[in-house]
Protein backbone atom coordinates (compact mmCIF):
# COMPACT_ATOMS: atom_id res chain seq x y z
CA UNK A 1 0.00 0.00 0.00
CA UNK A 2 3.07 2.32 0.72
CA UNK A 3 3.91 1.86 -2.81
CA UNK A 4 0.95 2.82 -4.09
CA UNK A 5 0.64 5.85 -1.88
CA UNK A 6 3.98 6.83 -3.03
CA UNK A 7 2.98 7.54 -6.53
CA UNK A 8 0.73 9.60 -5.59
CA UNK A 9 1.60 13.54 -5.50
CA UNK A 10 1.30 12.76 -1.47
CA UNK A 11 4.12 13.79 0.43
CA UNK A 12 6.15 12.27 3.49
CA UNK A 13 4.88 14.91 5.77
CA UNK A 14 1.55 15.03 4.01
CA UNK A 15 1.57 11.53 5.45
CA UNK A 16 2.58 11.54 8.58
CA UNK A 17 0.38 14.19 9.56
CA UNK A 18 -2.64 12.38 8.31
CA UNK A 19 -1.71 9.65 10.32
CA UNK A 20 -1.29 11.20 13.07
CA UNK A 21 -4.27 13.36 12.66
CA UNK A 22 -6.56 9.83 12.17
CA UNK A 23 -4.62 8.24 15.73
CA UNK A 24 -5.68 12.05 17.54
CA UNK A 25 -9.26 11.61 16.24
CA UNK A 26 -9.74 7.71 17.02
CA UNK A 27 -7.85 8.37 20.59
CA UNK A 28 -10.66 11.09 21.05
CA UNK A 29 -13.65 9.04 20.49
CA UNK A 30 -12.10 6.41 22.69
CA UNK A 31 -11.23 8.81 25.51
CA UNK A 32 -15.23 9.83 25.53
CA UNK A 33 -16.66 6.21 25.96
CA UNK A 34 -13.97 5.44 28.83
CA UNK A 35 -14.41 8.68 30.36
CA UNK A 36 -18.58 8.14 30.08
CA UNK A 37 -18.24 4.78 31.42
CA UNK A 38 -15.53 5.81 34.35
CA UNK A 39 -18.34 8.82 34.94
CA UNK A 40 -21.01 6.66 35.69
CA UNK A 41 -19.51 4.01 37.33
CA UNK A 42 -18.67 7.13 39.96
CA UNK A 43 -15.03 8.11 38.82
CA UNK A 44 -14.46 12.40 40.15
CA UNK A 45 -11.42 13.56 37.68
CA UNK A 46 -9.69 16.42 39.17
CA UNK A 47 -7.37 19.05 37.61
CA UNK A 48 -7.94 20.79 34.04
CA UNK A 49 -9.06 19.24 31.21
CA UNK A 50 -6.57 21.30 29.12
CA UNK A 51 -3.74 19.83 30.63
CA UNK A 52 -5.15 16.19 29.85
CA UNK A 53 -5.43 17.45 26.33
CA UNK A 54 -2.20 18.90 25.75
CA UNK A 55 -0.61 15.74 27.36
CA UNK A 56 -2.38 13.16 24.99
CA UNK A 57 -1.74 15.40 22.12
CA UNK A 58 2.25 15.89 22.44
CA UNK A 59 1.86 11.79 23.72
CA UNK A 60 0.00 10.73 20.94
CA UNK A 61 2.42 12.98 18.47
CA UNK A 62 5.21 11.59 19.79
CA UNK A 63 3.82 8.11 19.69
CA UNK A 64 2.70 8.18 16.27
CA UNK A 65 6.11 10.09 15.22
CA UNK A 66 8.45 6.79 16.54
CA UNK A 67 5.58 4.19 15.09
CA UNK A 68 5.79 6.08 11.30
CA UNK A 69 9.54 6.39 11.70
CA UNK A 70 9.92 2.29 12.34
CA UNK A 71 6.96 1.33 9.70
CA UNK A 72 8.56 3.38 6.97
CA UNK A 73 12.18 2.41 7.62
CA UNK A 74 11.95 -0.89 8.55
CA UNK A 75 10.26 -4.41 6.60
CA UNK A 76 6.46 -5.35 7.77
CA UNK A 77 7.96 -8.16 9.84
CA UNK A 78 10.29 -6.16 11.22
CA UNK A 79 7.90 -3.21 12.52
CA UNK A 80 5.49 -5.24 14.26
CA UNK A 81 7.98 -7.11 15.92
CA UNK A 82 9.70 -4.26 16.81
CA UNK A 83 6.64 -2.12 17.77
CA UNK A 84 5.53 -5.04 20.16
CA UNK A 85 8.97 -5.23 21.74
CA UNK A 86 8.70 -1.55 22.36
CA UNK A 87 5.33 -1.44 23.35
CA UNK A 88 6.16 -4.54 26.34
CA UNK A 89 9.56 -2.29 27.33
CA UNK A 90 7.63 1.03 27.56
CA UNK A 91 4.92 -0.88 29.79
CA UNK A 92 7.69 -2.49 31.90
CA UNK A 93 9.72 0.21 31.86
CA UNK A 94 7.61 3.21 31.84
CA UNK A 95 6.05 3.48 35.23
CA UNK A 96 2.79 1.76 33.80
CA UNK A 97 3.35 -1.76 34.44
CA UNK A 98 5.67 -1.19 37.35
CA UNK A 99 6.04 1.91 39.79
CA UNK A 100 9.47 3.99 38.45
CA UNK A 101 10.12 4.37 42.24
CA UNK A 102 11.24 0.54 42.52
CA UNK A 103 13.84 1.16 40.09
CA UNK A 104 17.09 2.56 41.51
CA UNK A 105 17.26 6.38 41.41
CA UNK A 106 20.18 6.57 38.97
CA UNK A 107 17.99 4.34 36.43
CA UNK A 108 14.82 6.34 37.44
CA UNK A 109 16.40 9.09 36.11
CA UNK A 110 16.59 8.42 32.86
CA UNK A 111 13.35 6.28 33.05
CA UNK A 112 11.25 9.13 33.46
CA UNK A 113 13.10 11.04 30.32
CA UNK A 114 10.50 8.08 28.27
CA UNK A 115 7.86 9.65 26.46
CA UNK A 116 5.66 6.73 28.53
CA UNK A 117 6.97 8.13 31.97
CA UNK A 118 6.40 11.56 31.16
CA UNK A 119 2.22 10.55 29.91
CA UNK A 120 1.81 8.31 32.67
CA UNK A 121 3.44 10.75 34.74
CA UNK A 122 1.74 14.08 34.07
CA UNK A 123 -1.82 11.99 33.50
CA UNK A 124 -1.37 11.03 37.31
CA UNK A 125 -0.36 14.44 38.43
CA UNK A 126 -3.59 16.05 36.30
CA UNK A 127 -6.28 13.59 37.30
CA UNK A 128 -5.72 12.25 40.69
CA UNK A 129 -3.36 15.51 42.12
CA UNK A 130 -5.30 18.66 40.35
CA UNK A 131 -1.54 19.49 39.08
CA UNK A 132 -2.10 22.24 36.59
CA UNK A 133 0.27 22.17 33.12
CA UNK A 134 3.22 19.83 34.56
CA UNK A 135 5.46 21.39 33.03
CA UNK A 136 8.39 18.87 32.72
CA UNK A 137 6.25 16.06 31.65
CA UNK A 138 4.58 18.36 28.90
CA UNK A 139 8.33 19.67 28.07
CA UNK A 140 9.68 15.98 27.76
CA UNK A 141 6.52 15.29 25.57
CA UNK A 142 6.75 18.03 23.51
CA UNK A 143 10.96 16.76 22.58
CA UNK A 144 9.81 13.59 22.26
CA UNK A 145 6.60 14.15 19.41
CA UNK A 146 9.33 17.15 17.40
CA UNK A 147 12.16 14.51 17.41
CA UNK A 148 9.91 11.68 16.53
CA UNK A 149 7.68 13.37 13.71
CA UNK A 150 10.91 14.99 12.17
CA UNK A 151 12.57 12.08 11.98
CA UNK A 152 9.86 10.23 10.41
CA UNK A 153 9.60 12.96 8.10
CA UNK A 154 13.70 12.52 7.48
CA UNK A 155 13.51 8.81 6.52
CA UNK A 156 10.30 7.77 6.14
CA UNK A 157 10.02 6.04 2.80
CA UNK A 158 7.61 4.61 0.67
CA UNK A 159 8.95 0.80 0.03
Amino acid sequence: MLKRLGATPLPRAGLIGAKTLTVITVEALQAVVVAAVALIMGWHPHGDPLSVLLLLLLGTAAFSGFGLLMAGTLRAEATLAAANLVYILLLALGGVIFPLSKFPAGVRSVLELLPISALADGLRQVLQHGTALPGKDLLILLVWAAAGLTLAVRFFRWE
